[in-house]
């Protein structure tokens, strides 16, 4: 009886252990194009990163601008004002964390084959930052752009 709990345990432990692993990635950050898109880097490879779970307004008076303005009664000035400061919330939240690592926790590709993700400054998880502190909306849809 006392081997099989013991197997048991054992085949939990290496089943689960995977899952409890840290799956994220060290990253620099070489760009910011807006408060929920950045260009990250690994070794001499360059990628686009989608932030998962989060929408910052346009920053320029594009088509999706237009969408935002409608849907969130903003004159389309309103909306990239507020992308704007969501950019620079951004590159503030970066510049004050120079001295910490960057991690990507990869979540998977979108429509426009830009990386998915969480990003962090060290232990700040920069999604959940976003969405307190940088005028950031919740974005369920992750493949829609």
């Amino acid at each position: 009886m006392i081997k099989i709990q013991y197997s048991l345990i054992v085949l939990l432990l290496l089943i689960a252990l995977p899952a409890l692993a840290d799956t994220r990635t060290p990253v620099e950050i070489t760009k910011i194009t807006d408060g929920d898109t950045v260009v990250a880097q690994i070794g001499n490879n360059k990628f686009r990163v989608r932030l998962i779970g989060i929408d910052c307004y346009e920053t320029s008076n594009n088509n999706r601008a237009y969408k935002q303005a409608y849907k969130n009664n903003l004159s389309i000035d309103e909306v990239i004002d507020k992308g704007l400061n969501s950019k620079l919330y951004l590159e503030k939240l970066h510049n004050q964390n120079k001295n910490s690592q960057t991690f990507l926790d990869f979540k998977g590709l979108d429509i426009y084959n830009r990386v998915l993700g969480v990003l962090y400054f060290g232990k700040i998880n920069v999604n959940e930052s976003l969405m307190q502190h940088g005028g950031c909306m919740a974005y369920p849809d992750f493949s829609a752009g």
